[in-house]
């Protein structure tokens, strides 16, 4: 596969898997990405953490919806790609309490043999990241 080929089924994946997250489908994420994937949260907010395949769902997409009252969107503004790695700029945006709340973020994900391997979350203020889900 050349390099231009492998660069565009790196993108179409990374598309199919935000797109699956907009549509709740967690499982279809996973599908998607090495069965080793891990993904990391930065900070010492309660979302904190690493989670591999197994708490992904249980963990991670468990805690967003009980913090954020199950109302948490992520609008994604561009997608970079490479042959190794893909960048997602987005938005997150939610209910903290009764009041609305969101923050910038970017999403970078590691890439070997076509599929998925590690995810890491960047939110622009880290202060604010950690308050918001503290």
């Amino acid at each position: 596969m050349s390099n231009a080929e492998m660069i565009q089924k790196n993108r179409e994946t990374i598309e199919a898997i935000y797109a699956a997250y907009k549509g709740s489908d967690y499982e279809k994420i996973l599908s998607l990405c090495d069965p080793k994937v891990t993904f990391q949260v930065p900070g010492k907010s309660r979302v904190a953490g690493k989670y591999d395949r197994s708490t992904f769902i249980s963990g991670l997409i468990t805690k967003l919806k009980e913090l954020s009252g199950g109302k948490y969107t992520l609008d994604i503004h561009d997608i970079l790609v490479s042959d190794r790695h893909a960048v997602a700029l987005g938005t997150a945006k939610f209910t903290h309490g009764t009041e609305p709340a969101e923050y910038r973020t970017v999403q970078v994900w590691r890439i070997e043999n076509g599929k998925p391997v590690a995810w890491y979350e960047y939110p622009r203020d880290l202060y604010q990241f950690d308050a918001i889900w503290s």
